[in-house]
């Protein structure tokens, strides 16, 4: 693999700079792009969950320019070490040139949102880095999964092209994935899969949504207003064609808002309803503030929730949690244990709503046991962690960093809140994890601290999960 001569090595000084760049909001080409290296990073942390040790520490290198190229925005070069990532970790047969030319293919499908009355899809299939042709005799087949009921409808099709015009028929109103393959005699590679949404009476419903936004009565719930606010904003977005960094389930979407719209802005149940079993993009919203939240709650919860809140890096956003870091593992595990799990957006200048306003708007629509509220960081977001517990140390029951550090607060309080700090052996937040460790410890506080071989600033999370969740299960046996 490549060190020495790869366009991606930047010297980790200069990484700041670029993490500040990272954290603004992306332009549009960019955003396909991010969607695009988050499926490929899920793919990894999949396959690097069932590889064994050595296998696993193959992926360093990969690993580590993958993550400098993020940061100096050649995201092309940052999809390609993934992919090489994930060939020497996964297992079985090498790559050869037929599965390499294959899988560095992205996909864009257009229309993402349109009426269910429509049935053409334009479909790109771009190579996102290289310039290699299609392999010789491949034919590109495609495949629409409608999720209708317990049922899967599919209809298939072969081309060979970079650019496909297709007429399936009509789809039903729903949420859809395209998935694409290539075939080289009986040899299938699967390539990518996008979704895609089909409305029925899309513009009427639209337009009722657009109406709503400022026909509130006075009292309803500031939660419920910037929900629907965002939600018109995403399907607008979608609906004009501009590319997202994730396949928003734009139908499922529309109701809910639409759900919360005929509630007139009352608490009167829907989120939580939502949310059970479900992802919902959340905007949470008190009088000091909003923030943009990724949330999701146990599909049998019962009683009060303790709250987990995950809080991503620089350059990620409210859906990382939820797709990568483990492959959305750290979200699943907070579920099987019946936590409520919310992921907020930060940027730039940091949370647009602290940890004790969005547990405000969050005791609106859900039973939450405050005694049980635990801040989880990665990089970026373990600074923001400490951060958190400096300013509401009684609200936190435990915390953990990951990949990065803080400032230890002088408050006696925030310094009784137990930590778990982990920084991987290659990890270029190593240095501030282990000097929030040594400040910590020197005022007083329960640490435990790891540094785990073999890993770099991205698996760090997956790698620690385990450790992580163990630690957290001890504080939530206690009760905080």
């Amino acid at each position: 693999m490549p060190t020495r001569t790869d366009p991606c090595r930047i010297p980790i000084a200069a990484l700041a700079a670029a993490l500040f760049v990272a954290t603004a909001a992306p332009p549009a080409p960019a955003q396909e792009l991010r969607a695009e290296l988050g499926r490929r990073l899920a793919r990894f942390e999949t396959a690097w969950e069932e590889a064994d040790p050595p296998t696993r520490a193959l992926a360093v290198t990969p690993m580590e320019e993958a993550v400098r190229c993020f940061f100096s925005l050649q995201l092309g070069t940052a999809a390609k070490r993934l992919d090489e990532a994930w060939y020497a970790v996964r297992g079985g047969a090498a790559a050869d040139d037929v599965e390499r030319s294959a899988i560095a293919r992205g996909i864009v499908v257009e229309p993402r949102l349109a009426d269910s009355t429509a049935t053409g899809l334009k479909i790109g299939l771009p190579a996102l880095y290289g310039t290699e042709p299609w392999p010789t005799g491949a034919r590109i087949g495609l495949t629409i999964d409608t999720h209708a009921g317990d049922a899967t409808a599919t209809t298939t099709r072969d081309w060979t092209a970079d650019e496909i015009d297709w007429d399936p028929g009509v789809l039903p109103e729903g949420d859809h994935t395209l998935a694409v393959t290539c075939s080289v005699g009986d040899r299938r590679i699967p390539c990518a899969t996008r979704g895609f949404s089909r409305v029925d009476r899309l513009a009427e419903r639209r337009a009722a949504l657009e109406r709503a936004r400022s026909a509130w009565p006075a009292d309803a719930d500031p939660t419920v207003r910037a929900t629907v606010a965002q939600t018109a904003d995403l399907l607008a977005a979608l609906a004009d064609g501009r590319q997202q960094e994730t396949d928003y389930p734009a139908a499922r979407l529309l109701r809910f808002a639409e759900a919360l719209v005929a509630g007139k802005g009352a608490a009167d149940g829907t989120i939580a309803a939502a949310a059970r079993g479900h992802d919902v993009w959340l905007t949470l919203a008190t009088a000091a503030g909003q923030v943009p939240v990724r949330l999701r709650a146990p599909e049998t919860a019962a009683g009060a929730l303790p709250v987990l809140v995950l809080l991503h890096g620089a350059g990620g956003s409210e859906n990382m949690f939820f797709e990568t870091c483990g492959a959305g593992r750290a979200a699943r595990l907070g579920l099987e244990r019946g936590w409520l799990v919310v992921a907020p957006r930060q940027g730039i200048f940091g949370l647009g709503l602290d940890v004790d306003g969005m547990l405000e708007a969050l005791a609106v629509h859900f039973p939450i046991d405050r005694t049980r509220v635990f801040l989880v960081g990665h990089s970026m977001g373990a600074v923001q962690t400490s951060r958190q517990v400096a300013k509401h140390p009684g609200l936190v029951a435990a915390a953990v960093g990951l990949g990065g550090g803080g400032t230890v607060s002088k408050d006696a309080a925030a310094r009784r809140v137990p930590w778990f700090i982990a920084a991987g052996e290659h990890d270029f937040g190593k240095r501030g994890a282990e000097a929030l460790a040594k400040q910590l410890t020197a005022a007083g506080s329960m640490v435990t601290y790891r540094e785990i071989p073999d890993v770099e600033h991205m698996v760090i999370v997956q790698a620690a999960l385990d450790e992580v969740f163990s630690f957290l299960d001890g504080i939530a046996a206690r009760g905080g």
